[in-house]
């Protein structure tokens, strides 16, 4: 891949993969789609107490790298436990990658 098509990508892709995280979020869903973890009462978990997690976790381009940005110290834990985000090194979420494709193919285009 071109280095400036790698940049547009990630520049593109930052906002759209915000969405998509947004999305499951409030949903109730792990990034995967799967149903969040029920809480000890058994009732749905909304994560949220303050909104801090929600409102902060976005994604930011750098060049050609598009990485996340956790803004509370606790978010790292929602990861694994409640799949907010994908998990190390497991795969991209498909609806994901589809995005990803559609925007790369747009470039590409002429878009």
């Amino acid at each position: 891949m071109p280095l400036s098509l790698a940049h547009e990508v990630a520049f593109r892709a930052a906002p759209v993969l915000t969405t998509a995280a947004a999305a499951s979020f409030d949903a109730g869903r792990t990034v995967y789609g799967d149903a969040r973890n029920q809480g000890v009462k058994g009732g749905a978990l909304t994560l949220v107490r303050s909104g801090d997690t929600r409102r902060t976790v976005k994604f930011v381009s750098n060049g050609r790298i598009v990485r996340c940005v956790l803004g509370t110290p606790y978010a790292k834990y929602l990861i694994g436990r409640y799949g907010i985000l994908p998990n190390g090194n497991a795969a991209m979420p498909h609806a994901w990658r589809t995005s990803l494709d559609g925007i790369v193919a747009g470039i590409q285009g002429g878009a």
